[in-house]
Parts: structure tokens; C-alpha cells; sequence
């Protein structure tokens, strides 16, 4: 059954300037890029939620939007709205360049969330603040930050109450788990596949 109590989070805010065009848009395996994440988001949660700008270009999702509340501000202004926006306890939030989601890892992300600020899937690279679960109770943090000027996540969720999860979970629920965290930045960062259809 879909999650009810927690709220799908696209963020197509970026301005894609290393790939030159509005990557969200472009095709890959015959639909949009956009329209991979948002297939899974709308099979996992009752509630879904589009971050943009630009709503305009995106009618052919049918999702509700709602614009970013401190123009400028980046994912972190993202996350904001979509905490203001959402009726849920918590949201879990996705960049639009992500296609390979994995289901059993956002449900897994979702069951950790009991009383933390925010579930974050951390890699060798690093965290994956774009692929997480945020509770309402990050919202103050979040808002104080981009109030003052900061727009880097890592700074607000040192002040939150984190509950990482390592490679080995990540694994342990699916073994496709780490392809997940494959996001497009570039045009060279395409599948050489998508190439049939083009990129319009």
C-alpha cells in the first residue's frame, strides 16, 4: 500500500547549467527525465509534491507545485517549501535527475525516520542529502538558515538530529541500493542508450 503519512518530493529547481540545457526535460529510454523518479514516487506515496519554478513546464506530470519560498537558495530552499507545503509528518526528497530509484531503499529510508530530523543515505562519496527523508522538525533550522545567507545543506543538517545509514545497510535492503545515487549532471553523464530518441 502507498505510504500516507509522508509526502513525495521532486526538486526541479536546478538551472542545469553543466548540461546547457533543462536536463528535467530531457529524454531518456522514451520519456522525460523528470518522469522516471516521479513514476516511483507516485507507486510509493499517497502525497506527492513538485518543487519549481517554472510549473509551466511541468502540467504533463499533473502534480501539485509549489515555487521555492527564498528565491536563490538552492536544495535547501527546496526542502523548506516542500516541508511548508506538506501536510505529513515527514517528506522524502529526490533531485529530478535521479532515474534509478530503488523502492525498497526510500521504504526503508521512511521506516528510520521515528524522531529524527532527517534520514540522510551516506556513500564513499559522502552524503546524499538529495535523496533523503526530512521530518517537519527541520523545518526551523532550515528556514534560520537561508534567513541569514546559508544555502549548504551539510551546514544545516550538522545542527539536526541525523540518522545516517552506511553502505552496508544501504545494501543489505537491496543490492541495486547504491545505483541510486546515480544523478545526471552532464550531457556526457548520459546512458549512450538514451541517444535513440534524442535528448529533446
Amino acid at each position: 500500500m502507498p505510504i500516507a503519512d509522508c509526502t513525495g518530493v521532486l526538486l526541479a529547481g536546478g538551472q542545469s547549467r553543466r548540461f546547457g540545457s533543462n536536463k528535467a526535460l530531457a529524454r531518456l529510454g522514451g520519456c522525460r527525465l523528470v518522469e522516471h523518479p516521479a513514476v516511483i514516487l507516485a507507486e510509493l506515496f499517497d502525497q506527492r509534491l513538485l518543487i519549481t519554478n517554472t510549473p509551466e513546464l511541468y502540467t504533463f506530470l499533473d502534480w501539485p507545485t509549489t515555487p521555492d519560498l527564498s528565491p536563490g537558495g538552492g536544495p535547501l530552499a527546496g526542502i523548506e517549501a516542500a516541508l511548508r507545503h506538506a501536510n505529513t509528518p515527514q517528506i522524502f526528497v529526490v533531485g529530478c535527475d535521479m532515474p534509478y530509484l530503488d523502492r525498497a531503499l526510500i521504504t526503508h529510508l521512511y521506516s528510520l525516520a521515528g524522531d529524527h530530523d532527517a534520514v540522510i543515505p551516506v556513500t564513499a562519496r559522502g552524503p546524499e542529502p538529495l535523496h533523503g527523508v526530512y521530518s517537519q522538525t527541520a523545518l526551523p533550522a532550515i528556514s534560520a538558515a537561508l534567513a541569514i545567507g546559508t544555502r549548504k545543506l551539510q551546514l544545516v543538517l550538522a545542527d539536526l538530529q541525523v540518522r545516517e545509514v552506511s553502505e552496508t545497510e544501504m545494501l543489505a535492503v537491496s543490492a541495486n541500493a547504491l545505483r541510486s545515487f546515480s544523478n545526471i549532471n552532464t550531457v556526457e553523464d548520459w546512458p549512450p542508450a538514451s541517444t535513440e530518441g534524442g535528448q529533446g
